[in-house]
């Protein structure tokens, strides 16, 4: 995996994503359809102002480039009403979700999503080393997010030939 930086403030989502799919953010923001940098909330101040990038919308950049994204998250919970939540701690081949979200991370490829001081922050990672698009490379155990999810991106057999 090659280091990509976000080109603005609001454009980690992007980079992390372009980092690993092994493409530019130029391909990504093409198919996206938008460059992120529309104001949709007035109240805040940069980077939180803007758009920017829903893993939505990458996950369907990543399907037209024959890839899938599986979601783990960090703490899962589940809930039938929102109001009763059950946090999910138990696993069959792991100890705890710190032990089964680190084996997850060590190895494959991806993005890691979580908050990074105060907004969210988005990076791609490689068999725990963590390219960071603020222009840093460095191991999981000197990441600073506060982290919420991860998105394994793996090759695929399903290759979406034009958006519906």
């Amino acid at each position: 995996m090659k280091l990509i930086k976000q080109p603005n403030s609001w454009s980690c989502m992007v980079a992390a994503a372009a980092m690993a799919f092994d493409c530019e953010i130029v391909d990504i923001i093409e198919r996206v359809g938008h460059d992120g940098n529309e104001v949709i909330h007035y109240g805040l101040s940069p980077p939180a102002c803007f758009k920017g990038f829903h893993i939505q919308e990458i996950v369907g950049v990543g399907l037209l480039f024959g890839f899938s994204m599986t979601l783990i998250e960090s703490a899962p919970s589940q809930t039938p009403d929102g109001v009763h939540v059950y946090d999910i701690t138990k696993w069959g081949a792991f100890k705890n979700n710190k032990q089964r979200f680190e084996y997850y991370l060590a190895y494959n490829q991806g993005i890691l999503i979580g908050k990074a001081r105060k907004y969210m922050h988005a990076v791609a990672f490689d068999k725990g080393t963590i390219y960071d698009p603020r222009g840093r490379v460095y191991s999981i155990d000197n990441c600073d997010l506060f982290l919420e999810s991860l998105w394994i991106v793996s090759k695929n057999q399903i290759i979406l030939k034009n958006n519906p």
